[in-house]
């Protein structure tokens, strides 16, 4: 069940993400650009590339996958953890900025589940966040919130 459950869900996404590439090349998403290098199908088009692959990769491992004899089952306390993390740190990336916002919420999510490791939990909690903002501000050009202390840099 878990197997069927599994390849359905990533074989939707898979789906979907082709078709949202596929409409980026529509007549709506070709406008002339400010003077920019990129033209604004850019960034869309780069998300969902990153969401084909990955949607390809849990296709293939859903349907590769044995069926398990005993399903773990969910654990809510850890899913409440998670969701309660996830929104908090979006919250606080509204006041505080992205990085300020997401290195304390990359520590708390590690260790809700189970990243324990105090050099792990430094270089995920401190690297990831920085790696995204410059993945976003240098390579997208999409600016993400900022911190209300650092509009002038």
């Amino acid at each position: 069940m878990h197997r069927a459950l599994d390849f359905s869900v990533s074989l939707f996404l898979l789906i979907a993400a082709i078709f949202l590439f596929a409409l980026t090349f529509t007549d709506q998403f070709d406008v002339p650009t400010f003077g920019g290098d990129v033209g604004p199908a850019f960034a869309p088009r780069g998300f969902l590339v990153a969401w084909m692959a990955l949607a390809l990769v849990a296709t293939i491992s859903a349907w590769r996958s044995a069926e398990e004899a005993s399903a773990e089952p969910i654990r809510k306390g850890q899913l409440a953890a998670v969701i309660l993390i996830a929104a908090g740190t979006a919250l606080a990336m509204t006041r505080i900025g992205f990085v300020f916002a997401t290195i304390p919420g990359f520590f708390l999510f590690c260790w809700a589940f189970g990243y324990r490791k105090p050099l792990q939990l430094a270089v995920i909690s401190v690297a990831g966040p920085l790696a995204i903002w410059a993945l976003f501000t240098y390579g997208f050009e999409l600016l993400l919130p900022r911190s209300p202390w650092f509009y002038d840099l």
